[in-house]
This record gives C-alpha cells, structure tokens and sequence, in this order.
C-alpha cells in the first residue's frame, strides 16, 4: 500500500477526485479527508451522508479524519493499493510524515500561500533528519497578470524540502463547470476540462503510477469512457 499526501490549504476536492478516479481504473484506492473544515462532506453525492467508508465512482471516501491511525480500524487498509489524504490543517500535519510522496496544492491567493507556510512549517517540524530535504511537488493554479512561482521559492525557501518540477494550469471557468456537475454526479466526467489540468492530473498519477506517457494516456481514454 502506497500512502500518498495533498497538502494545502485550499480547495482540492475535484483534482484529488479525478486523481482517484484514474488510479481506480487498475487499483483499489481509498480517499481520506484530513481536511480542518470537512470539505468532502458535501462534494459528491451519497445515500448515508454519516457512513464511515462511501463508495464514489470507482474508488472509496472517508471523511472526518482526525489522526491516520484511524484509519485501521474504519478500513481493512491492506485491501488498498493506494490511500489518498487531503490534509490542510497545521495542528495534524504532523500525522501524515510518514507517507511515502507529498504533493504542495496551492495558487497565489495570499491567504492561501500563507496558510501552506504554515502547514509546511508545522510538517518539517515533525520531519526526523533522515528524511531531510523532504522530497515534494508543488501544484501550482494560476491566474493570468498575479505572481509567478519566483514568489513561492522565496516563501519556502528556508524549509528543508526539496522542490521537484511544479506542475502548473491556469484557472479556467470550464474546469469549474465540471467540477459543480460532477458533484451532483454518481459517476466523474472527465471531458471538458482543459488541456493544462489534464495534463497536470496526467502527470501526477504518471508519477504514483510509475507508467509512461502512453500508459497514461490510454488510461485516461479507459476513465473518460467508463460509467
């Protein structure tokens, strides 16, 4: 089981969706929401909106996580390839160090870039040195005329991480569309969205995949088909 983290202090709900929903075409996958605000609670449609576990499109969610240990006795974790955590609260980042690949979501909303130092301050701390710099990508959405990623290197610079190859997309009304329909969806729709978030979706599964290009591209092909 791989254990892979989100981290920000903003709105993932439909990339992390679309992310699960790629690797479930091949894996069993389980979402976790370690989000301070509960932000699944109401993103996708379910019959028990209390149920420990729900089952959405092709993989499952579970909400209202306050600590990772939780985790066995709400799943049988070893039925999953992969477990996905959305965590954005500064108190209980902490819980998630031991994961195995972090993602940084983030845009240029000061309140938003802020709101990450914080979390990222509050992970290194819990950090043991031999994992010192902490390996992490940045998914950055941007708007067109604000800040460039230069503003994000000086903001974190003083944190012991190592920075991969940031994976950028605009913020397109589009993307938003889809995002609002497919919460009223028991099933994700992939088509419509632009070419940048595709690509940026594309290649983070590629990477926890470990696939090619063309692997993943057929693998989207196989999302956007199924129902």
């Amino acid at each position: 089981m791989k254990q892979v983290v989100f981290i920000g202090d903003y709105d993932k709900t439909d990339f992390l969706f679309y992310v699960c929903k790629l690797l479930g075409m091949d894996h069993t996958v389980l979402l976790a929401d370690m989000t301070d605000s509960g932000r699944y609670r109401y993103a996708y449609p379910k019959l028990d909106i209390d149920q420990n576990v729900q089952q959405y499109d092709n993989f499952d969610v579970t909400e209202s996580l306050d600590k990772v240990a939780e985790l066995e006795g709400r799943v049988d974790l070893s039925s999953y390839d992969y477990v996905i955590i959305d965590a954005d609260d500064p108190a209980r980042i902490g819980e998630v160090v031991a994961s195995d690949t972090f993602y940084l979501v983030t845009t240029y909303e000061n309140p938003v870039m802020q709101g990450n130092r914080l979390l990222l301050e509050s992970l290194v701390q819990s950090l043991p040195e031999e994992r010192r710099p902490l390996p992490m990508t940045k998914v950055i959405c941007e708007s067109n005329g604000t800040f460039t990623e230069d503003y994000l290197v000086q903001l974190y610079d003083h944190l012991p991480i190592y920075w991969e190859e940031s994976l950028i997309y605009l913020l397109e009304e589009g993307n938003i569309s889809r995002k609002i329909h497919n919460q009223f969806s028991n099933t994700l729709q992939l088509k419509k969205l632009s070419s940048e978030y595709k690509n940026v979706i594309k290649s983070v599964v590629e990477s926890i995949l470990e696939l090619d290009s063309g692997q993943i591209n057929a693998l989207w092909k196989k999302a956007e088909r199924s129902k």
